[in-house]
């Protein structure tokens, strides 16, 4: 078996290269006996994930892992695979009583305060394995009383006991240069990552034991090309297939639950759903008031927004429009706002409302479209604001949220967000509760992952603007906070061109984003990314910005590189 010390040097090597996801196969990982040991290190870089056929997972291991999550920053997840979510078709592949087992396993790690992943494959295709997977899965939920269970179809590889099973790849199966016209790259598996054995780096999991896919012994040497001549590649470029948490079945739940909560919340007002947000009078003196009756949430973020006259504004999850249409009179004639909400009974009030906000406006820069905060329905780089009421702790999939709000704001561009955070991770009793889902509680990551999630995208200047206690349930608290943060991506090379920055005070010193700390009244060298950050809110003001010796451009690296 490979060595924790092997696993402790690759993982190493992937800190310096930027992996930000960990995942152990096998066979079966839990085979391992310093499998505790090995995770433990791991989650010392990043989120990590077992996939484990669940046959070996008892309560005291359950619990032995538990204690390995708490201690750790990162995320543990576990994926556990089934053939088929009945029994006696499981068990013809995996083995009389595997299916008993692994169930076993999923209960142990629902006990230890784990949600995992359950894997299955998709034998329609084939004839195989007739009752529809949907209906397992609801069967399965209903048995292990978890309504919050998640579910993740793999496609066949027609590879093994599989190609014995039904039958093994045609010639005609294979990938070709035309497979990939027109095609994102960056979509297939073997792009963004490898899998690391005792025998060196491969280029997947599948092809463990296929010589032409060893890509040498470092991580480092195996980022190149890989010709993708096994007929597995043609799964994956046909089907999708990918090893990653997409987690895709867990998001249509959530969704589902918290759309049908908010449609009734838009035909019936629902008193109880977050925080009482106060307004100023001045501000909705051009809203007709049935929208408040409607408007939910914990915070005020678009009066927190400091909206200047002109600007694009985007407000996810817009619900009646209360937020739209105050930015609407703030931007002016000559701004736009976007309101997105995926609730219909929700977008018929607020275009309803919308005819006499114009009215009374005397312009009209308001539009409201229906679309989900993972998946936004506008171009890049297009807005120069995004604020959010309350709505992103609804999202089962917060990181891909925040990559669309990255994605869409302009360079300098920034979020205003008005959310709940929890003081600790939110047991799996509360993520089982539809109601509390609705009621901004299940969803709820802490702030220390809220905050962690947005340095990870490339956010900078984050702040917090508000903070206040919402409610406490069951022990665990809940933090209504209003936060701030900037988009600005990287020039490809560090420049240097005389630019100094003076930190005026009144601290002794203060850091940045990057790690540049400036001593108060000391001039500190610094590359024009930095200088443009300084420049620019939020730290406008607080840096004299000087060019003390205009020389020759100069390119930097580490340590002097941002």
């Amino acid at each position: 078996m490979i060595t924790i010390d092997t696993i402790q040097w690759y993982l190493k090597e992937a800190a310096t290269l930027g992996v930000k996801e960990f995942y152990f196969t096998g066979g079966e990982p839990f085979l391992h006996p310093q499998i505790a040991d090995i995770l433990q290190e791991a989650l010392k870089y990043g989120t990590t994930t077992v996939l484990s056929n669940g046959t070996l997972i008892t309560e005291g291991l359950s619990q032995t892992l538990a204690r390995v999550s708490r201690i750790s920053k990162h995320k543990l997840e576990f994926r556990v695979s089934l053939e088929s979510f009945i029994e006696e078709e499981n068990d013809q592949i995996r083995g009389m009583g595997s299916f008993k087992r692994a169930i076993r396993g999923i209960q142990s790690l629902v006990h230890a305060g784990f949600n995992p992943i359950i894997t299955v494959a998709d034998w329609s295709k084939y004839g195989k394995f007739t009752k529809e997977t949907a209906e397992g899965f609801q069967s399965l939920e209903r048995s292990l009383n978890i309504p919050q269970l998640r579910l993740k179809k793999l496609p066949l590889v027609l590879l093994g006991r599989c190609a014995e099973f039904v039958r093994p790849y045609d010639e005609s199966e294979r990938v070709t240069g035309k497979c990939f016209d027109n095609y994102p790259i960056d979509n297939l598996q073997c792009t963004t990552s490898r899998i690391v054995t005792s025998k060196g780096v491969f280029v997947c999991p599948i092809l463990i034991s296929a010589p032409n896919a060893w890509m040498g012994w470092t991580l480092r040497e195996s980022i190149r090309p890989y010709t993708m001549e096994s007929p597995a590649c043609y799964t994956c470029r046909t089907a999708g297939l990918t090893c990653k948490n997409e987690d895709l079945e867990a998001k249509d739940i959530v969704r589902k639950s918290v759309n049908e909560f908010y449609a009734t919340a838009a035909i019936q007002s629902q008193k109880e759903l977050c925080c009482p947000t106060s307004y100023n009078p001045a501000d909705l003196s051009h809203i007709p008031p049935e929208v408040l009756n409607i408007s939910y949430g914990c915070g005020s973020p678009v009066t927190q927004a400091n909206i200047e006259p002109g600007e694009s504004v985007l407000d996810l999850g817009s619900g009646g429009g209360i937020d739209c249409f105050i930015a609407a009179k703030m931007v002016g004639e000559h701004g736009q706002v976007i309101g997105i909400d995926m609730t219909d009974e929700m977008l018929r009030n607020a275009n309803a409302s919308k005819e006499i906000v114009v009215r009374n406006l005397g312009f009209d820069n308001v539009r409201f479209m229906k679309g989900f905060l993972e998946e936004i329905p506008l171009a890049d780089e297009c807005v120069d604001l995004v604020t959010s009421n309350c709505v992103i702790n609804l999202s089962a999939q917060k990181e891909k949220v925040f990559q669309e709000i990255f994605r869409i704001l302009k360079t300098g561009g920034r979020f205003v967000i008005s959310d709940i955070v929890s003081d600790r991770e939110v047991p799996v009793s509360m993520k089982r509760d539809k109601i509390l889902w609705s009621e901004c509680i299940s969803g709820a990551v802490t702030e220390e992952e809220f905050f962690h999630i947005t340095k990870k995208l490339g956010f900078y200047g984050r702040e917090v603007v508000n903070r206040s206690l919402y409610k406490e349930v069951d022990g665990f608290k809940f933090y209504s906070i209003t936060t701030r943060g900037y988009k600005y991506e990287k020039s490809k090379e560090c420049k240097y061109t005389g630019q100094y920055a003076t930190y005026r005070g009144p601290f002794t010193s203060v850091s940045d984003d990057d790690g540049h700390t400036y001593p108060a009244e000391i001039p500190v060298e610094i590359c024009t990314d930095t200088a443009w950050k300084l420049s620019n809110p939020p730290y406008k003001g607080m840096f004299l910005i000087s060019n003390l010796q205009n020389t020759d451009v100069k390119i930097a690296c580490a340590p002097k590189c941002c």
